[in-house]
């Protein structure tokens, strides 16, 4: 029977999370401008307790919480940075909101080092600054293509969100050493819900047949993108290991936005992915550290 190493088992599954969190963030920039965020926020995490309603009979298990006070901050950093990034979507081309959320890597990896005693090797670091130079080709490309990147509430909502995304991966990873993965998406969706409730109730608008089924794409697609991704979080290096890879979701968001949401597809856009693939492969598959089993045989 193939045996798959822990740490390369979390590198593919952090690859598909991130297209799933971009096909998310695509069906919420279909509905922007028809239905306001919070309904938005409160459908995603509404779909995934629904999720959970039925995981938890299903499998015979119960949430856990170990730690009950990193537990709730999981869940208010999260769902605090969910409804800042559907802000973003919102007022911005998918393409710019999300490269702005997805630059919480960086952010994570500070408060990494600092929080977790974490240590970033040189592959890491070489591979985090490719693809956050690459994410910065495709921000200034969409800047230049006029496709919404300017100084306002979505930018800086983009910008939070991401600080935020960080503070509640640090809280994450915390957790995934005595916390399963379910019990941690319990967090995010049940304090998620309750952010996002004012601001629907606030601002609420008709919700018809065409607007339910894309809220049930970002629903749906969202649930899957978070379970695989905090399974997937406990089995790679660091924080900053997990985050390089997750810059696909920019990449990812880009081309969803450019073939089916009729973005210019820029040149300077398409060497920025092309950067942001070569530092993934770089951070993760070309890392001798991250691949080397912990113990050879004898020769």
């Amino acid at each position: 029977m193939l045996h798959i190493p822990e740490r390369p088992r979390g590198s593919p599954l952090l690859v598909l999370s991130s297209f799933l969190f971009a096909v998310m963030a695509f069906f919420a920039r279909s509905v922007a401008g028809r239905l306001s965020v919070g309904q938005v926020v409160c459908a995603r995490f509404a779909i995934g307790l629904v999720f959970l309603a039925l995981y938890y009979p299903l499998t015979g298990t119960r949430p856990r919480m170990g730690r009950p006070g990193l537990w709730v901050l999981r869940g208010v950093f999260g769902g605090a940075s969910v409804y800042c990034y559907f802000v973003a979507i919102d007022r911005l081309a998918v393409g710019p909101a999300t490269l702005l959320n997805g630059c919480w890597p960086l952010c994570a990896a500070i408060l990494g080092i600092f929080l977790l005693g974490e240590q970033v090797n040189g592959y890491l670091a070489t591979g985090l600054a490719a693809t956050t130079v690459g994410a910065g080709l495709v921000i200034w490309s969409t800047v230049q293509g006029g496709l919404g990147l300017t100084p306002g509430v979505g930018a800086a909502a983009g910008a939070l969100s991401a600080v935020l995304s960080g503070a509640a991966v640090i809280a994450l990873r915390a957790l995934r050493h005595d916390t399963d993965a379910s019990s941690i998406f319990l967090s995010f969706c049940v304090f998620g819900l309750l952010f996002g409730l004012p601001f629907a109730a606030q601002d609420w608008r008709p919700l018809g047949w065409d607007l339910a089924l894309p809220l049930l794409g970002v629903g749906l697609s969202s649930v899957a993108a978070q379970m695989i991704f905090t399974y997937a979080m406990a089995h790679v290096e660091s924080t900053a290991a997990g985050g390089i890879i997750t810059q696909l979701t920019p990449a990812f968001s880009w081309m969803l936005g450019a073939l089916l949401l009729g973005e210019p597809l820029q040149p300077l856009a398409m060497v920025g992915a092309v950067v942001c693939t070569g530092g993934v492969l770089w951070g993760t598959g070309l890392a001798p550290r991250l691949f080397v089993p912990a113990s050879r045989p004898s020769p």
